[in-house]
C-alpha cells in the first residue's frame, strides 16, 4: 500500500492547527506556529483555507507583543460551522444532545424509546434531532450513537448488543442508505472515556477509567434483564481503547459464569431489588467494586471516574467502600488512583458519543485507521458542511497497492 505523504501531512497539520484553536480560543497564528513548530508560512496557508472555508473566523486584536509592534490576530472556531448529534440508546429509553464544533450544547433530550424495531428506532430518533437541527440552520455533519455492547467503532458494526438482541447489525450501512451524514456507532462506555478527554484537553490526565452506570427496567421489548448495567472505558496513552475484539468496555463481575445471562450471576430477583432494596444494593456494589480491585492494580489508572444514576449519592458509595469494600479503597490508594464522582448531567453517554468525533476531527489519524470505513479527513468535513462546495476530488488519500 502507498500513501500520498503530501496529503496525509496536510491534513495532519490541519488538524493540529484547528486543534491547538479549540483548546486555545483567541490563540494567535505566532502563537500556533511556536506551539506546532511550524513554519509561518504553513500556518498562514491552513488558515487562510480554515477561513475560507468557515471553519475558523478572526476575532477581537490582542495585546502587542513589543513596543510598537502589530497586534496578534485572535482565532477562533466558528460555531456555526456545523453541529454534531450524539445519542445515548438504552433499551427503554434514549438520551440526545446536539453540539457545535466547540463542544458547546445547543440541544438535549430525553425520554422513553417506542416499543418497534431497532431500525425503527434509529429512524424515530433522527426524526427527532433532525426537526431541531432545522430550527437551529447549522448543517449536520455527524451522527454518533453510544449504546451497550460489544462494538466495532472502525467499521461501524455492533457485533453484539445483548439488551437489544443485537448480533452483528451494521449500523453504518443502515444510516449510509438513508441519510447523507457521518455516522460513528460506541459502546456507551468508551463515550464516557471520549468525554473525559474532552473535558480535560488541557489536562495531561494520564490512563485513566470510567464506570457509567444506568437503570435498566426489564420486562421490554427487548428481554433486557432488570437491574443496574455498568460499564467500563479505558483510556491508555491518550487513546481510548477499545481491545484485541473491541470489547474492552463489557465487564463480567467475579460471580458471573459461563451460562448467566448480563454482566453478573447474581439472581434476577436481587438485581431488580438492587435499585430499591438495602440489602440488595450491598450485594451487587459488593460484587461489582471488588471485582474492579484486580482490575485496577494490573492497569495503574491515574484517575477513576464514575458516572451515572445509580451512584449519584457520593456519600452513601463511599461509606460502602469503607465499610463493605475496603480492598477497592485500598487499591487505590496503593497505585495513587484518585476517585472522581461526575453523577450529575445523565447526559454524558449522549455528549461523549458527540465529543468522540471531534476528538477525531482535531487528531491526527493513525496509518492503521485510514482504511477504515468510518475514516474521514477535512475535506469530507467542508463537503459535509457546504455541500454546494463540492467539487470533483481525488481519491482521498490515492491509495494503491502494489
Amino acid at each position: 500500500m502507498r500513501i500520498n505523504n503530501n496529503n496525509f501531512q496536510k491534513n495532519a497539520n490541519t488538524s493540529l492547527v484547528a486543534q491547538l484553536i479549540w483548546k486555545s480560543p483567541g490563540i494567535s497564528r505566532v502563537d500556533i506556529a511556536r506551539e506546532l513548530n511550524l513554519y509561518r508560512s504553513t500556518v498562514t496557508n491552513i488558515i487562510s483555507a480554515l477561513i475560507d472555508d468557515e471553519v475558523v473566523y478572526e476575532g477581537e486584536e490582542g495585546s502587542g507583543v513589543s513596543r510598537g509592534g502589530r497586534k496578534p490576530i485572535r482565532l477562533r472556531l466558528n460555531e456555526r460551522f456545523g453541529c454534531v448529534v450524539g445519542f445515548d440508546i438504552q433499551p427503554s429509553h434514549y438520551r440526545a444532545v446536539i453540539m457545535d464544533i466547540t463542544g458547546g450544547l445547543l440541544y438535549q433530550s430525553k425520554g422513553k424509546l417506542p416499543e418497534v424495531g431497532f431500525d425503527e428506532i434509529l429512524i424515530f430518533l433522527m426524526d427527532l434531532v433532525l426537526t431541531e437541527i432545522e430550527k437551529l440552520s447549522i448543517p449536520l455533519l455527524a451522527v454518533i450513537a453510544g449504546i451497550p455492547g460489544i462494538v466495532n467503532a472502525e467499521d461501524g458494526i455492533i457485533m453484539y448488543a445483548e439488551p437489544f438482541g443485537l448480533k452483528d447489525y451494521d449500523f453504518y450501512d443502515f444510516f449510509a442508505k438513508r441519510y447523507d451524514v457521518m455516522v460513528f456507532v460506541e459502546n456507551d462506555a468508551n463515550c464516557t472515556a471520549w468525554l473525559e478527554m474532552t473535558i480535560n484537553r488541557n489536562v495531561n490526565l494520564g490512563d485513566f477509567m470510567c464506570m457509567i452506570a444506568d437503570y435498566h427496567e426489564g420486562n421490554y421489548q427487548f428481554g433486557d434483564r432488570a437491574g443496574i448495567g455498568v460499564g467500563i472505558g479505558l483510556s491508555i496513552g491518550g487513546k481510548v481503547y477499545h481491545g484485541s475484539h473491541h470489547s474492552s468496555g463489557e465487564i463480567c463481575t467475579l460471580s458471573w459464569r459461563e451460562h448467566n445471562k448480563g454482566q453478573t450471576g447474581l439472581p434476577e430477583e436481587l438485581l431488580i431489588k438492587s435499585v430499591s432494596d438495602e440489602n440488595a444494593w450491598k450485594t451487587f456494589m459488593k460484587d461489582l467494586f471488588g471485582s474492579l480491585v484486580p482490575i485496577l492494580s494490573v492497569l495503574d489508572p491515574r484517575v477513576f471516574f464514575v458516572h451515572g444514576k445509580p451512584f449519584s449519592d457520593e456519600g452513601r458509595i463511599r461509606e460502602f467502600l469503607q465499610g463493605e469494600c475496603p480492598q477497592f479503597l485500598a487499591v487505590m490508594d496503593k497505585i495513587g488512583c484518585k476517585l472522581l464522582f461526575d453523577t450529575k448531567d445523565e447526559f454524558v453517554v449522549a455528549k461523549g458519543a458527540a465529543t468522540m468525533f471531534l476528538q477525531k476531527l482535531f487528531a491526527v489519524p493513525e496509518l492503521s485507521e485510514i482504511e477504515s470505513r468510518t475514516h474521514f479527513d477535512w475535506e469530507d468535513v467542508i463537503d459535509q458542511a457546504y455541500p454546494m462546495k463540492k467539487t470533483y476530488k481525488k481519491p482521498r488519500l490515492e491509495v494503491t497497492h502494489a
